[in-house]
């Protein structure tokens, strides 16, 4: 049974983990394990692929008036949030260690967050027509990767207990009817970051039957990701 390893990272800017991202990426091109990243990013607002960049209510100097970043990405979607208080994911993989689809591996990652969520007594759904995990016409997860040469990078945003009001400015994914929720608005108490982040990547691994690897140590996995990445090719 092969093992997936995993290291929350805290809060790491977005640019910097795209540069850790990328620096696995190459290893894992060259034969290495997969790695699972857990972090939060501070407030950042994400453009994907194919986003429409009229879903973005504010002008460049007004979101850096508030304190947000704006980073295009490579990751497929539109334009979303990241933020303190979501437990945001990144498992870089070869997809050919886990044998299955592009199609495959985002199920598999969604329905890792689908099985957590039901750990929290929250019964929730991957929907294929508005990429995401969703209750009750709120979305709890968003879902979005890059693969290149069958290594994903990117990942996913579990929306524990965040900031709702940074979502006023944006248009969500392009969706002008569709909400954005939090574990907080379902429950009492939701999970911090740090404390969801061992079960998510107990049930990252289990969707796939793989065996949970060893938390990697932070500051040792992000000082060699870095040193690295900046003689990394992106994947």
């Amino acid at each position: 049974m092969r093992r997936l390893s995993w290291s929350y990272l805290a809060t790491v800017p977005y640019q910097k983990a795209l540069q850790i991202q990328y620096a696995h990426a190459h290893r894992v091109s060259q034969g290495a394990e997969p790695v699972l990243f857990l972090l939060e990013h501070p407030p950042t607002v994400t453009l994907g692929r194919q986003a429409d960049e009229s879903n973005l209510k504010m002008d460049a100097g007004q979101y850096a008036d508030k304190g947000m970043e704006i980073a295009r990405t490579q990751r497929g979607g539109d334009v979303t949030f990241h933020g303190p208080g979501q437990l945001i994911g990144y498992p870089v993989a070869c997809l050919d260690d886990f044998q299955c689809s592009v199609r495959d591996w985002v199920y598999g990652c969604a329905q890792a967050l689908v099985a957590y969520l039901a750990e929290l007594g929250i019964s929730a759904r991957w929907s294929q027509t508005h990429p995401g995990v969703w209750v009750s016409g709120q979305k709890l997860a968003a879902l979005g990767f890059h693969i290149a040469r069958r290594v994903s990078t990117h990942g996913f945003a579990l929306y524990l207990n965040h900031d709702l009001s940074y979502f006023d400015t944006i248009v969500p994914c392009g969706l002008h009817d569709r909400k954005v929720g939090s574990v907080a608005d379902l429950r009492d108490r939701a999970p911090s970051p740090r404390e969801a982040a061992p079960a998510v990547a107990g049930h990252l691994a289990a969707s796939f039957g793989w065996k949970l690897g060893e938390e990697l140590d932070a500051g040792k996995f992000l000082e060699e990701n870095l040193n690295e990445s900046s003689h990394a090719a992106v994947v």
